[in-house]
């Protein structure tokens, strides 16, 4: 866009307001605009992070590869007996997870013992001593469900 004050004329830049310090200036000094281009609605972001003249390339970056969070196990017994602990963490009802948590924690770990390629042992193990406690814990529950009843009358 240009403005004529008095005689010179003068160049103000569409996307910062910075005026040229030349009337034939292609470029503008502080964001880097083409001068003879009209305002869009991005300059103000565009000339914030210097990213005149640079297009934006959408779609065409490539993806580094992602590690998994989750190592893959091939013993599915350790990964189903993980799942059977996490469920019978649930209040009361829960303990109707725990036998199928020592169940598949005592599969997983013998398949790990056989098949020692296959892996999960110590998850195994894990799952079958936390359903112990878990056990325990909800038989205490369910004492509690009963007592308190009775402690009120």
């Amino acid at each position: 866009m240009r403005v004529r004050t008095g005689v010179d004329k003068l160049t103000i830049c569409s996307a910062c307001g910075a005026e040229a310090t030349r009337g034939s200036a292609k470029y503008c000094l502080v964001c880097g605009k083409l001068m003879r281009e009209d305002y869009q609605p991005l300059d103000a972001i565009r000339s914030s992070y210097g990213l005149q003249q640079k297009h934006l390339k959408f779609g065409e970056t490539k993806l580094h590869e992602t590690e998994s969070l989750f190592a893959e196990s091939k013993n599915a017994f350790s990964d189903m007996a993980w799942a059977c602990v996490v469920y019978s963490s649930v209040p009361y009802l829960g303990i109707l997870f725990v036998p199928f948590a020592l169940a598949t924690g005592g599969l997983g770990w013998y398949k790990a013992y056989s098949l020692p390629a296959s892996g999960g042992g110590r998850l195994a193990l894990v799952c079958v001593g936390l359903s112990i406690v878990i056990f325990f814990v909800q038989i205490f529950l369910w004492w509690l469900l009963y007592l308190i009843p009775e402690l009120g009358s």
